[in-house]
């Protein structure tokens, strides 16, 4: 990403575009008035460009003592406006501006930093940012927390949907919509990458999650892709040539069935042909293990039904998350249970694999094979791993068969 600056006259009022604000939330717990980080979004426009920018402030403006009265300390909502109207007078023009990407300038009082901060007019008098001026130096960089959207040039084989051509239907979970295509009014999961909170490993997730669902393309009991939802790259700062397109989301294929967790809380097992979902829901698992990768989830919202009853395993990015409860034993207290040997994850995945067949067990009556389901749960929930069944021994005694046919992954 080539340096740009913007050549302004002197006399030109910035176009700014303020976004949103934000602030180091732990002061008041710490015991001090202000926040020691602030920080702006904004968009820089001059001509056909516009840069995005993060203007950062680290360090104190406050020149009240720690032991300050309540009344004497300014909301947040005083905080944003002096700090927004000081950000206003920052001659954006003079500073090398990245393109295509989000800027962050941090000012401080930092000595070690020796660029001084521009501004093109004079603060006022009040504003406390005005008393630091003097002092304020920065330095720039991409802002790493920034929302990342991959290329989708990245992900050839997908078919790409523009968000345009989507129609918002429902928010099944933060993040995730059920979504209806204007087109063809096909409905389909839509997952995007600028889910609330977002966090820079939440693009990362998504990459792995399609990196999987090409993998397991038309593999049965395993989500299955329908696209990759697309737009221009917000961060473009050239306005005039064709955008480069990235990935806002993933779609999936739409299970009308709902979760299985949805089906336990309502109790309506019974209304299904649940006997077939434990060996459904072990094949798709055992599946995953033999490509050497593990699921890391597995619990009752990440599996659905299809319109014919049948359990599909979603959520597959292996990365995305691991409920604590969901757990096997021996992997509780991990801190980074994702960098675990593939032996240890695969045995926490049969583990959850276990759980979840008590979960159906416990849900589904009185059938013959209920006794089956908690019998065959209870090896492979067994807290010693060395003594807990391995998939293949689980999903032989789910079919009746005593003879097991093993996979080399169950010996690795």
């Amino acid at each position: 990403m080539p340096a740009a600056t913007a050549p302004v006259s002197p006399f030109t009022i910035p176009d700014l575009e303020l976004k949103s604000y934000c602030e180091d939330r732990d002061f008041r717990a710490e015991g001090r008035p202000e926040p020691n980080s602030r920080s702006q979004a904004l968009i820089y426009h001059f001509e056909d460009k516009k840069w995005w920018i993060k203007v950062t402030f680290k360090g104190a403006v406050s020149s009240f003592p720690h032991d300050v009265e309540p009344e004497q300390v300014k909301s947040k909502r005083e905080r944003r406006k002096e700090f927004q109207q000081f950000v206003t007078l920052i001659d954006f023009h003079s500073l090398a501006l990245l393109d295509d990407t989000v800027t962050e300038l941090i000012l401080s009082e930092d000595p070690k930093t020796t660029e001084p901060v521009n501004i093109h007019r004079e603060p006022e008098d009040t504003n406390r940012f005005a008393k630091l001026i003097n002092n304020l130096r920065f330095h720039i960089r991409e802002d790493p927390l920034r929302v990342a959207y991959p290329p989708c040039i990245q992900f050839p084989s997908f078919r790409a949907i523009n968000v345009a051509e989507l129609i918002e239907e429902d928010e099944i979970t933060d993040g995730v919509f059920r979504v209806l295509h204007r087109g063809d009014r096909i409905p389909y999961i839509l997952k995007v990458v600028n889910r609330p909170l977002y966090q820079p490993r939440d693009t990362d997730v998504i990459r792995k999650e399609l990196e999987n669902l090409e993998h397991f393309r038309g593999v049965t009991g395993i989500v299955q892709p329908a696209g990759i939802a697309v737009f221009a790259n917000p961060y473009a700062t050239s306005q005039k040539w064709v955008q480069q397109m990235v990935v806002s989301g993933i779609l999936l294929e739409y299970y009308s069935g709902g979760s299985l967790q949805r089906v336990l809380n309502e109790q309506r097992v019974r209304e299904f042909g649940w006997e077939r979902w434990a060996v459904q829901i072990g094949n798709a698992l055992g599946i995953i293990h033999r490509a050497k990768k593990t699921h890391m989830d597995l619990k009752p919202s990440n599996v659905v039904l299809d319109d014919n009853g049948n359990a599909v395993l979603i959520d597959i990015s292996g990365i995305g998350g691991v409920t604590h409860g969901w757990r096997a034993p021996e992997i509780r207290d991990e801190i980074s249970p994702f960098d675990l040997p593939f032996q240890t994850r695969r045995l926490n995945g049969i583990w959850a694999f276990g759980k979840l067949l008590m979960e159906i067990a416990s849900n589904a009556g009185d059938s013959p094979f209920v006794g089956t389901l908690k019998w065959v749960a209870d090896h492979l929930t067994e807290e010693n791993v060395h003594s807990r069944w391995t998939l293949s021994e689980g999903i032989s005694q789910l079919k009746g068969d005593p003879t097991p046919e093993f996979d080399l992954v169950d010996l690795v």
